[in-house]
């Protein structure tokens, strides 16, 4: 029970200097200098909790780590680009022309920079040190639904409440949430949100502004139906999409499949 309040001490203690810290200082050095204390400081909360430290959170460099992420980061960045493609094609956004390369170098450092590690800080906090927290305290079926929601109402710290919006974001932690799960590696997991969040970054760049990224576009202001619908359905169809790509390589895999508890990883 002790180690319980402690690993939910230590839980509230990163979501909070996530949220606060990497994301909420305006100041570009002060955030790269919140990210780069975020580790030590990760290391040593998961530690004193009897989580492992990093390695215990998902930091693992396994076999198959790399095929990993980079497959998990083109099916994020394929699905991503689809859905800005339709959205597009819909009249929500209009893409009205693409940066010089001088003007693009920058903004795209900065995001894939900003959003690779972005990226990683929340899978670690929210299914790394989750999942290994609850994982055999209570059922799988618990700790995946939690994981969820964590991820969902995170958005909250930084903007008003939305239910489409948490909606979506359940949607999408879905995808998150399984690659973790069945692969046992942070990197799937990892590979997947940055590879949706590189995609999202060719247009809102890492401020989250129209035309901050590589392409100029503007935002409409229309919707009807479908374009209603995309933001539900394309993280929908990408789950079910990961859920047959990790069967066929589990089946293809003569070591068979594991799951995070074990101290073994699988790759795609």
């Amino acid at each position: 029970m002790k180690k319980l309040l402690l690993g939910i001490i230590g839980f509230l203690l990163l979501d909070l200097y996530f949220n606060e810290a990497v994301i909420g200082f305006s100041n570009m050095y002060a955030q790269l200098a919140a990210i780069l204390l975020f580790f030590p400081l990760a290391h040593y909360t998961a530690k004193i909790a009897g989580l492992g430290g990093l390695k215990g959170m998902g930091i693992k460099f396994h076999r198959g780590w790399k095929k990993n992420f980079l497959y998990s980061f083109l099916i994020g960045f394929l699905f991503w680009a689809i859905l800005y493609s339709l959205r597009n094609y819909a009249g929500v956004i209009e893409v009205t022309g693409v940066k010089k390369p001088l003007d693009a170098l920058m903004p795209f450092l900065e995001a894939f920079a900003g959003y690779l590690l972005g990226s990683l800080i929340n899978d670690l906090i929210v299914r790394g040190y989750v999942f290994r927290l609850l994982k055999g305290r209570i059922s799988i079926g618990w700790v995946f639904t939690i994981s969820i929601l964590i991820y969902a109402l995170d958005d909250y710290w930084h903007e008003p409440f939305s239910a489409s919006n948490f909606i979506f974001s359940c949607i999408l932690g879905l995808s998150l949430t399984y690659a973790f799960y069945k692969t046992g590696s942070i990197w799937a997991d990892t590979g997947l949100h940055f590879g949706l969040n590189m995609a999202f970054a060719l247009l809102y760049g890492l401020s989250k502004k129209a035309g901050a990224g590589i392409f100029l576009i503007r935002e409409t202001g229309k919707s009807n139906g479908i374009a209603e619908m995309l933001p539900y359905f394309i993280p929908f169809v990408m789950f079910l999409f990961i859920i047959v790509v990790i069967r066929y390589y589990t089946k293809a895999d003569s070591s068979g499949e594991v799951s995070i508890s074990s101290n073994e990883t699988k790759s795609f």
